[in-house]
């Protein structure tokens, strides 16, 4: 593997990952960078991954909503629960890019999707809300409060 040290943007995503070689099919992307996690799969085209890992914000419930992008995030930001897309979002940029919502960490916030064509019986859909099922994450969309009327981009 080639490591390679940058602030991952949307604007740079692609020829970061060509830099380091990679390119075309791959099966395995996971994306966890605690803000713009979104916005960088939104973006991404270098590499086509047939299984996405890919960090939410359970906290944001069933919402279909996205913080707006800054290309210069940093976490915790203005607060540490305002950054990233609830898993309503995601599972709908996922659907949108060709890949179906498949399961989650315990908590739901580690979302995985796997590109449609690929298993299709043997690892079927599965809803946002069995993913959102453990009893913790009526706890943690308690968080929300504070922050409910700041910006978000509905999708």
């Amino acid at each position: 593997p080639v490591f390679v040290q940058a602030y991952v943007q949307r604007e740079n995503i692609n020829n970061l990952i060509r830099q380091a070689g990679a390119a075309g099919p791959i099966d395995l992307l996971s994306i966890d960078i605690d803000g713009n996690d979104y916005w960088i799969w939104e973006a991404l085209e270098a590499v086509d991954p047939r299984v996405v890992i890919i960090e939410t914000h359970v906290e944001f419930g069933l919402r279909s909503i996205v913080v707006p992008y800054d290309k210069d995030y940093c976490y915790p930001g203005k607060h540490p629960d305002y950054h990233g897309a609830s898993p309503v979002a995601m599972a709908k940029l996922a659907a949108r890019k060709g890949y179906r919502l498949v399961g989650a960490n315990q908590y739901g916030f580690n979302t995985i999707y796997v590109k449609n064509g690929v298993g299709d019986l043997a690892v079927p859909a599965v809803s946002v809300e069995s993913v959102l099922a453990h009893s913790r994450n009526q706890e943690r969309q308690k968080l929300f409060e504070p922050i409910k009327d700041w910006k978000y981009i509905t999708v």
